[in-house]
């Protein structure tokens, strides 16, 4: 069974789009991205991850970590590259982003972990033919995983905090913070619709 180039390549071409906010990087990203599909499948394995740390070192965001998903496949060689695609993708991302709290970056490095865990397996699988990547992939996760420890070690902790009522975010934010201007990361962190009215409940960063 061989790996379909196109669900790959289609794959990557979208978080390209999604992810490149440089114009130059995204034309060169698209352009390597196209001539994939006239390479033997060596040639293409390592373009394609070569093509993700690209894409990865743009994330800067958590919703930039987030869309990093493998696509929708049936098991099969296809399901396995995009599981070492996307370990290695979380693994650059993960440890480039300024996670907003502690929380956030254990969340983040237990996807790491996890997504490290299933590329090592499907290296794993390839016996003597997959010593080198099964390497190369356990020091880029383990590499990840110690940095974004090092990030939640000093991450802001997430409080409850409980108004009874509801209340406008930059009224909380400067109850709160002391700073008016803190309101929309208040509404990220507590993932609210109604920045005007928050929740009468909702978690916070402590400080």
């Amino acid at each position: 069974m061989a790996v379909d180039r196109n669900v790959i390549l289609s794959w990557l071409g979208d978080l390209a789009t999604a992810l490149m906010g440089d114009a130059i990087d995204l034309a060169d990203t698209t352009r390597r991205i196209t001539s994939g599909f006239e390479l033997d499948p060596p040639d293409l394995a390592g373009e394609t991850l070569s093509i993700m740390r690209a894409i990865a070192e743009s994330a800067s965001s958590p919703d930039d970590f987030g869309r990093l998903a493998a696509p929708e496949v049936d098991a099969g060689d296809t399901r396995d590259a995009a599981a070492v695609l996307v370990a290695i993708g979380l693994s650059i991302a993960g440890a480039r982003i300024a996670w907003p709290s502690r929380p956030a970056a254990r969340a983040a490095r237990s996807r790491v972990a996890d997504a490290g865990a299933a590329a090592l397996a499907v290296a794993s699988s390839l016996g003597p033919d997959g010593a080198d990547l099964f390497g190369w992939i356990s020091s880029v996760v383990a590499t990840s995983v110690r940095v974004i420890s090092d990030i939640a070690a000093n991450g802001v902790p997430v409080v409850r905090v409980e108004t009874g009522i509801s209340l406008p975010s930059t009224f909380l934010a400067y109850q709160l913070y002391g700073d008016a201007a803190r309101a929309q990361g208040l509404v990220d962190i507590a993932r609210s619709g109604t920045p005007m009215l928050m929740p009468a409940g909702f978690d916070a960063l402590a400080k």
